[in-house]
């Protein structure tokens, strides 16, 4: 092979994984694997493992690659799903040297110790919803930033669902609250499963607001468009990942605060929680294949409340 064996590897790996994978994740796939590449060609060229070549690369290569990533201050859950990627690359060529790895060295192995993130103040999601209620409504960009953070707070959507949101799938209930039907899901087409999402009552003026605002500029433009967030350049299809975050960093900015989208979706999860809403209604509206997904990543009740429950159990019961 020639002097990059690591991505003429790659180049006939990658294809045949084509039409395999959603393609969002095979973009993030192929430029994980392609990375791992450039740091083997590093340690090559440094003498810290025997072979950049994923057909001859050894357990003992694997090994110094976890602490050369570790020692670069590399978190333990990205060097696993390193591990993870690498082992897909060497097993299309019959090379278990991840797997060897993991029995010959399993102190060596990244030890994630999980703790879920937090949600979002209350007092910043008010800001949010007031906000998104005083911006003139021919402000399209600042319209449009809000209109998606509320829905993503409100209704606890995937970048992938909110992108994707339909008008088709938007509808306002007779007591005024508001649901939308998720069909593009994460694990569309394999095991995502579509699903009815209600949106909380105090995020629905804002995004009505937003609607309203999304209807005058698709006037202006002359354009009919069934995305909920429509791409304004070009006719069809939806708005990029790159304009979502763009969008989102216009919140951040204007209310001088920081998020990311997954903290809106815990803080949908964690609030329906505080409402008391059964933790499996919660699940299931979120998406998830378990309860356990749910709890471990996203919300739980808070265990002062817990706690409180209790006592209060307790002195129902006169005990």
């Amino acid at each position: 092979m020639g002097r990059y064996p690591f991505t003429e590897c790659l180049d006939e790996f990658l294809p045949m994984e084509a039409g395999h994978i959603e393609p969002t994740t095979m973009q993030t796939f192929e430029r994980r694997l392609r990375q791992i590449g450039r740091i083997f060609h590093e340690m090559k060229e440094k003498g810290l493992v025997s072979t950049d070549n994923p057909k001859k690369i050894t357990p003992e290569d694997i090994d110094r690659f976890v602490g050369y990533r570790k020692q670069s201050g590399v978190k333990a859950s990205t060097v696993n799903k390193d591990l993870g990627n690498l082992d897909k690359l060497l097993s299309f060529y019959d090379n278990e040297a991840v797997t060897k790895f993991k029995k010959k060295f399993p102190a060596h192995i990244p030890k994630r110790y999980h703790t879920r993130g937090p949600s979002m103040f209350e007092e910043d999601i008010k800001k949010i919803l007031d906000r998104a209620m005083q911006i003139n409504i021919g402000n399209w960009e600042k319209m449009e930033a809000y209109g998606l953070v509320s829905l993503a707070i409100c209704g606890g959507l995937r970048p992938k669902e909110l992108r994707m949101l339909s008008m088709s799938n938007i509808r306002f209930l007779d007591n005024g609250n508001m649901e939308v039907y998720a069909v593009h899901v994460k694990g569309e087409k394999s095991y995502g499963v579509a699903r009815w999402i209600p949106v909380r009552p105090d995020g629905v003026p804002a995004i009505k607001r937003y609607l309203e605002a999304r209807a005058l500029r698709l006037k202006e433009a002359g354009k009919n468009e069934d995305a909920v967030f429509p791409p304004i350049k070009h006719d069809g299809g939806y708005i990029s990942y790159g304009r979502i975050r763009t969008l989102k960093s216009m919140v951040e900015e204007d209310l001088e605060i920081t998020f990311d989208l997954r903290k809106c979706r815990r803080t949908f999860g964690q609030r329906a929680i505080k409402d008391g809403q059964p933790i499996h209604d919660v699940s299931l509206v979120m998406g998830h294949a378990s309860v356990a997904t749910t709890q471990r990543e996203y919300c739980d009740k808070d265990l002062h409340d817990a706690s409180q429950d209790m006592r209060n159990y307790w002195d129902s019961k006169g005990a």
